[in-house]
């Protein structure tokens, strides 16, 4: 892996947090239709996973009018990840020794993800990721989610890296595969909570996989 800058997602990639999104669906189940086996649809599903809380909560807002407005969702929706980032979040394996080689060896990172940048602060406070990560760029910053390549253009921008040289971390099928239209290289990332997973190895220049650890990559870069 010739690599100089390394562009990551957060959630499913770095730290094992997905399983906030079946505690959501429970959560607005069993407050709105008194039914904590709700799920929205696997479409609906899809889409929010990878846009801004805000545009979430206003697609299912519009979708099933819970609640008063769709800013009573993203509240509910922001505070639940706020518990889970603080009380059960976890590195996903071999991702501290993974980012603590790279910095070693002086490569560029950055964060690019989906999540709203303050919900991000509560993560980086308790993973230390400031000492790996001088920026965060949001989805909610660009105005675009991760089916368009903004986001990790922006990121790649901000690090001055090679294009042949940058490497994009995900765990979304949307995400590598528009990361990998762009041209930039890619690591897809095993995360039992994702969709199409089948796929994931087929659009991935470098697969971790099931039981797998991004420690795994150390020896190959260069």
């Amino acid at each position: 892996m010739k690599i100089e800058g390394a562009i990551f997602d957060l959630d499913g990639t770095l730290i094992d947090s997905l399983f906030f999104w079946d505690r959501l669906w429970e959560k607005l189940g069993e407050k709105y239709l008194d039914n904590k086996a709700f799920r929205p649809g696997l479409p609906l599903e899809k889409a929010v996973r990878t846009v801004t809380f805000r545009d979430a909560a206003k697609m299912l807002f519009d979708e099933f009018a819970f609640g008063n407005t769709p800013d009573e969702i993203y509240d509910l929706m922001h505070d639940f990840c706020i518990e889970i980032y603080r009380d059960e979040a976890t590195f996903k394996p071999g991702a501290k020794e993974l980012l603590d080689t790279l910095k070693a060896r002086g490569v560029k990172m950055c964060i690019a993800s989906a999540s709203m940048p303050d919900l991000l602060r509560a993560i980086f406070d308790r993973f230390g990721f400031d000492d790996y990560f001088p920026k965060i760029i949001s989805c909610a910053d660009i105005g675009k989610g991760k089916s368009h390549p903004d986001v990790f253009l922006a990121a790649e921008a901000y690090m001055g890296t090679a294009h042949d040289a940058t490497w994009v971390f995900e765990d979304s099928i949307v995400a590598l595969e528009t990361a990998t239209k762009a041209g930039f290289k890619t690591v897809g990332v095993f995360d039992q909570y994702n969709f199409n997973l089948d796929r994931v190895p087929e659009v991935s220049t470098e697969y971790i996989g099931e039981g797998d650890s991004l420690a795994r990559l150390i020896d190959k870069i260069q």
